[in-house]
C-alpha cells in the first residue's frame, strides 16, 4: 500500500510539470486523454490551465469544451481540516464532488468552478467568475459568486457581429489577434 502511494504522488507531480511544459491547449487535452487522467473527455476540447485539479477522475467533459487559462476545477473541500483541528479530532471528513461541463461551453481565464457543479449545455462562464451552483443551459455566467449576466444566443449574436468585418476582409479562422490587427491598420 504505502509503495502505491508514494508511486501516486510522484505521478501526480510529474503529470503536474508535465502540463506545465505543454503550451498548446489541444496538445494538453490530448495529454489528458491519452493518460486517462478525466473520468471523460469529449470530442473537440481545449484546456490552456496549467492547474490540474486535485481529483481529476471526478471531472467530466462532454464536446466542444474550451477552457481558458488559470481555471481552477475545485473537486473537494479542506475545510474539514480546520474543524478537526479546532476540536482536536479526526470526525470531520472531507466534502467532494464531480464536476461535470455540457456540450458548447467556454470557461474564461480565471474562473474558479466549485465541486459538486454541473454547466449545462451552450453556456458561457466569464473570466473570473465563481461558480458555485449548477448552471442553466444556454446562459451566460459572471461575478462572484457567478449569476447570469446574459444569454448564449445573445452572446453567439455578438461574437458573429464582431466577426463580419475580419470575414469581408478575407480573414478565417485560424487566425491571430496580430493578424486582426494588422488587417484594421492596413485599411486606414
Amino acid at each position: 500500500m504505502r509503495l502505491y502511494v508514494i508511486f501516486d504522488k510522484f505521478r501526480r507531480y510529474w503529470r503536474q510539470i508535465r502540463m506545465l511544459t505543454i503550451r498548446d491547449g489541444w496538445k494538453k487535452m490530448d495529454y489528458i486523454k491519452k493518460h486517462n487522467m478525466f473520468a471523460q473527455v469529449g470530442e473537440n476540447c481545449y484546456f490552456q490551465s496549467n492547474i490540474l485539479p486535485a481529483e481529476p477522475f471526478l471531472v467530466y467533459l462532454h464536446n466542444n469544451v474550451a477552457i481558458s487559462a488559470g481555471v481552477r476545477l475545485v473537486t473537494h473541500s479542506a475545510v474539514n481540516t480546520v474543524f478537526n483541528h479546532e476540536e482536536n479530532t479526526d470526525t470531520y471528513l472531507c466534502r467532494y464532488g464531480k464536476v461535470e461541463i455540457g456540450n458548447n461551453v467556454y470557461i474564461g481565464a480565471d474562473a474558479i468552478i466549485n465541486y459538486g457543479v454541473t454547466i449545462g449545455d451552450n453556456c458561457i462562464i466569464a473570466a473570473g467568475a465563481v461558480v458555485t451552483k449548477d448552471v442553466p443551459a444556454r446562459s451566460v455566467m459572471g461575478g462572484v459568486p457567478a449569476k447570469q449576466i446574459g444569454t448564449y444566443d445573445d452572446a453567439k449574436r455578438k461574437a458573429k457581429e464582431f466577426s463580419k468585418p475580419y470575414l469581408d476582409m478575407g480573414l478565417r479562422e485560424p487566425c491571430t489577434v496580430e493578424e486582426m490587427m494588422n488587417k484594421i491598420q492596413e485599411l486606414k
